[in-house]
Formats: C-alpha cells, sequence, structure tokens
C-alpha cells in the first residue's frame, strides 16, 4: 500500500532530519507533481526554505526523497 505523498510528508521529512538551505531535495516526478497545484507547471519548488526538484534521470523510486547536498566555493 502507498502512503499519501504531499507537502505535509516534505515538510515532516525536512523537520525530522533538520535539513538546512545547504541541501537539495531530489523526488520521483509523480511525487514531485502531486506537489504542484493542478494547471500549473514548475521544475522548482521551495520548501521551507529547501529547494526541492523533479528526478529527471530515474534515479529516485516513488515515495523516495533523495538529499543532494550543496557544496559551496
Amino acid at each position: 500500500m502507498k502512503k499519501n505523498f504531499d507537502l505535509a510528508t516534505v515538510k515532516n521529512f525536512i523537520l525530522a532530519n533538520a535539513l538546512t538551505e545547504n541541501v537539495m531535495l531530489m523526488l520521483h516526478p509523480s511525487n514531485f507533481n502531486k506537489l504542484i497545484p493542478e494547471g500549473k507547471k514548475a521544475r522548482l519548488l521551495q520548501i521551507s526554505g529547501i529547494n526541492v526538484i523533479a528526478d529527471n534521470d530515474n534515479e529516485v523510486t516513488e515515495d523516495e526523497i533523495d538529499i543532494l547536498e550543496i557544496k559551496f566555493n
């Protein structure tokens, strides 16, 4: 059984993992699209100060949230 994947899921994940702006989250495209209001298109979301993108390379499975570290020079 699949769990409900929504904005609260991502917010709880960010809080539970104490994530800060030095990371980016990557979601399966179907999960990313669930967060976009119907009729809208987006390539990037910002949730609780964290950038969220869709995985276009089929690396993230459905209902998985991948954490990408951002390196600043």
